[in-house]
C-alpha cells in the first residue's frame, strides 16, 4: 500500500511516502513537490505494467480503469489537502505560485477522476443521475482551453481557439461536459505531431451550440470511423501513436453527449490528413 502523510518534529513538518507502512521517502516543504512527482511516477510505473497484461481482455481492462480511478481520488485529495494548507504559510512568491499551481491542477485530477470512476461503474447509468443544468459552453470552453493551451506550446503545436463574444447558453452536466472537451483536447494533443497545429472553435448552428476540434495530425482510415467511438476500439495508426491507450475515452465522451441529447460527428480525409471532432447539442 502506498500513502503520502504528514510527519510532525520540534521544529518542522516533513511530508513522507510510505509503502507497505514503512517510509521510503521523505523529505520537508521544500521538498514537497519532488515527492509528488516521485508518487506519480511510481504510479504511472505500475499502471504501464499491468495495464500490458491487460490489453487483450476487455472486461479486465474495464474493471482496472475503474480500480485505478478509485485508488488515485485518495491520494489526490491528500495532496491537494497538503497544498492548501501550505499556500496560506508561505512567504516565497515562487514557492508560492507553484503550490497554486498544483492545488488547481490537483483540483482538476481529482473532478475528473470522480467523473471516470461514474462512467466506469455502469455501461447504461441512468440519466437522472446527471445534474443538469443552465450553462455557458462558450465560458466551459474558454476555461478549458486556456489551461490545456500550455501543453500544446511546450509541444510546439499551433494551438488556436475561435470562441464566440456573447455566451452559448445550453442545458448541462458541467463535471461531465468537461470531461468531453478535454478528451478531444488530449486526443489532439496526443495524434498530433510536433510543428503542426490544432484548432478550436465554438459557435452556434440554428438551435444547436457547437464545440469542434480539428487537427492535421495522424487522421482516421475511412473504414475506422464507423468504429470510432466503439468501446476499447484502437485504430492501428493511433496505437502505434500512443502505446499506452485504452481507448475508452470517445466512449464515454460519445456516451455522454448522447445523454444531453446531441451527438459527435467526426471527419477526417484519411491517414495523416487530420481529423475534426464536433459537438452538437440543442441550445437553452
Amino acid at each position: 500500500m502506498l500513502l503520502l502523510r504528514r510527519a510532525y518534529s520540534t521544529n518542522s513538518m516533513t511530508y513522507q511516502i510510505l509503502i507497505n507502512g514503512s517510509p521510503a521517502v521523505q523529505g520537508n516543504t521544500a521538498s514537497l513537490i519532488l515527492i509528488i512527482f516521485i508518487v506519480v511516477l511510481i504510479l504511472g510505473g505500475l499502471i504501464r505494467m499491468i495495464s500490458k497484461k491487460l490489453r487483450e481482455n476487455d472486461t479486465l481492462k474495464y474493471e482496472f480503469i475503474t480500480i485505478i480511478a478509485h485508488k488515485f481520488r485518495t491520494p489526490l485529495t491528500h495532496i491537494k489537502w497538503i497544498a492548501e494548507e501550505r499556500i496560506s504559510t508561505i512567504q516565497d512568491a515562487s514557492e508560492r505560485e507553484n503550490m497554486i499551481d498544483l492545488e488547481n491542477s490537483t483540483d482538476h485530477l481529482i473532478k475528473l477522476t470522480g467523473t471516470l470512476i461514474e462512467l466506469t461503474e455502469t455501461d447504461t447509468e441512468s440519466k437522472a443521475l446527471y445534474k443538469f443544468e443552465n450553462a455557458s459552453l462558450s465560458e466551459l470552453a474558454k476555461e478549458i482551453t486556456s489551461t490545456a493551451k500550455d501543453m500544446f506550446h511546450e509541444k510546439n503545436i499551433g494551438f488556436f481557439v475561435q470562441m464566440p463574444t456573447e455566451d452559448i447558453m445550453v442545458k448541462m452536466d458541467k463535471p461531465r461536459m468537461e470531461f468531453v472537451m478535454q478528451t478531444l483536447l488530449d486526443n489532439a494533443f496526443i495524434y498530433t505531431p510536433t510543428g503542426r497545429r490544432v484548432d478550436v472553435a465554438v459557435g452556434v448552428s440554428g438551435r444547436k451550440a457547437i464545440f469542434a476540434v480539428s487537427d492535421n495530425g495522424i487522421g482516421i482510415d475511412p473504414s475506422d470511423i464507423p468504429h470510432i467511438f466503439d468501446k476499447f476500439f484502437r485504430a492501428p495508426n493511433a496505437k502505434s501513436m500512443d502505446t499506452e491507450g485504452f481507448g475508452i475515452g470517445l466512449f464515454m465522451a460519445n456516451s455522454i453527449v448522447k445523454r444531453h441529447g446531441g451527438k459527435i460527428e467526426v471527419f477526417s480525409a484519411g491517414k495523416d490528413r487530420g481529423a475534426m471532432f464536433k459537438v452538437i447539442l440543442p441550445r437553452k
